[in-house]
């Protein structure tokens, strides 16, 4: 059943429902056992790749408000890690090949990442982070972007499960991919702030009961405000976001930080990685 009919009394009901996520999602990711998968912004780029945390000028907002998207759902990752190559020397007259170490690949994560949409907290937060995928994705070009053209798209910060398995590990987004199925829910992703009806007027002929439907022709297409726009845009009350992204390290900061030694014994983390420059995989 699609949710347009379910009936209108539900639609009031659905966007007063408050959940545990709504919680979750707000909890600050400094909390020290938070082990939920997350794709942050460097700390001296968080407004460049956010924006602002007013919902009423940013489309992000939700995402700048949880310092970065959040997984709240158990992601499946698939991990690359080691792809090394060697040179082979085809000796004359010999048994055996034999090796040389040229160098090993940048591993490489495919991450499968669960959304629902149980109410419009949880439903502006899924329009978020298709909207910030789709952001740090791009470059900067054209006219419009005259003073800063030609600036890739940000390196980000990937962690999930605790610091010796990804701390915020430097990536790059490859490929983003998702799903809109044809037999679940959509459902708005915002309701007007006045949006207010009488326990008496509920019942679904009611002419109150009808104003989201029965949208004015005039000015249709001029929504006035993001607010206005995110209203009208619904998403599914179930995705799942597919995104495979590389490890992007810095050419200076592996040459002059990396220490193998360090890194077999686990103690190169032992003084924080706030900036990403330790997230060695």
């Amino acid at each position: 059943m699609a949710f347009h009919q379910i009936g209108q009394p539900f639609l009031y009901i659905f966007f007063k429902l408050n959940t545990a996520l709504k919680k979750a999602i707000n909890i600050s990711m400094s909390i020290n056992n938070d082990f939920r998968g997350k794709l942050q912004a460097k700390p001296g780029a968080k407004e460049e790749v956010y924006g602002s945390k007013d919902s009423a000028t940013n489309l992000l907002a939700p995402i700048a408000e949880t310092n970065g998207l959040i997984m709240p759902y158990t992601p499946a990752i698939q991990v690359q890690h080691a792809s090394v190559e060697y040179t082979q020397y085809n000796l004359p007259q010999t048994n055996f090949d034999y090796m040389s170490y040229a160098r090993r690949a940048s591993p490489a994560l495919s991450i499968t990442m669960p959304y629902t949409a149980n109410n419009t907290y949880e439903a502006r937060y899924m329009l978020a982070v298709i909207h910030f995928l789709r952001t740090v994705t791009m470059s900067y070009y054209g006219i419009q972007n005259d003073k800063r053209r030609g600036v890739p798209p940000p390196i980000l910060l990937f962690s999930a499960y605790g610091p010796y398995m990804f701390d915020k590990v430097p990536v790059l987004i490859r490929n983003v991919s998702f799903g809109l199925e044809q037999d679940v829910d959509y459902v708005p992703a915002g309701m007007p702030a006045d949006y207010q009806v009488a326990e008496s007027d509920r019942s679904p002929g009611h002419p109150a009961m009808q104003t989201m439907a029965n949208e004015k022709s005039e000015n249709a297409d001029n929504f006035g405000s993001i607010n206005q726009a995110i209203q009208k845009s619904y998403v599914p009350s179930v995705c799942n976001i597919f995104m495979d992204v590389v490890y992007a390290p810095v050419p200076s900061v592996q040459r002059d930080q990396f220490d193998l030694e360090a890194f077999r014994k686990g103690t190169h983390l032992l003084k924080g990685n706030k900036n990403g420059s330790k997230g060695w995989i």
